[in-house]
């Protein structure tokens, strides 16, 4: 698995999206279940190895209305490979309400897609944010190789 160098970590308010704080390295390895326990926020990380998977930055976040962990963010493939995308998210993540979304946006010229990491394999709620980053970067340089084929 890639070992993941998270640089920027920011705790922000869902309501506004305002940076609350930017965190320490140190934040990497709180537990991904910190955001069950203050469900006003979400977490901004931005990480260089991210451009390798062609995807900016990362917003972590806990659903409550779906009770689930997710992930967006902006994947830059473009618009011809929507098909391979959402059946790779059909096949890849586990079925649940709330689960997995995958829409082009012409604007940024990218995919906006938002997921649900405890609904992909081997995710558990005592996972660090580094290691539920890391897990994601895996996820989707498989869908990338996916796309390639």
């Amino acid at each position: 698995m890639v070992q993941l160098h998270l640089e920027v970590l920011e705790r922000c308010s869902k309501e506004t999206e305002d940076t609350i704080t930017a965190e320490s390295n140190a934040f990497a390895s709180t537990p991904i279940h910190y955001l069950k326990d203050n469900q006003g926020e979400f977490i901004y990380v931005e990480c260089t190895q991210f451009n390798d998977i062609r995807i900016d930055a990362v917003a972590l976040e806990f659903d409550d209305a779906f009770n689930l962990y997710t992930a967006l963010f902006g994947l830059k493939l473009q618009k011809k490979h929507g098909e391979v995308i959402r059946q790779y998210l059909k096949d890849n993540v586990k079925s649940a309400l709330g689960s997995s979304s995958a829409a082009f946006s012409g604007q940024e010229g990218l995919w906006e897609l938002n997921i649900a990491v405890d609904c992909i394999e081997g995710f558990h709620e005592k996972m660090t944010l580094t290691e539920v980053c890391e897990m994601l970067y895996q996820f989707v340089a498989q869908l990338i190789t996916t796309v390639e084929k």
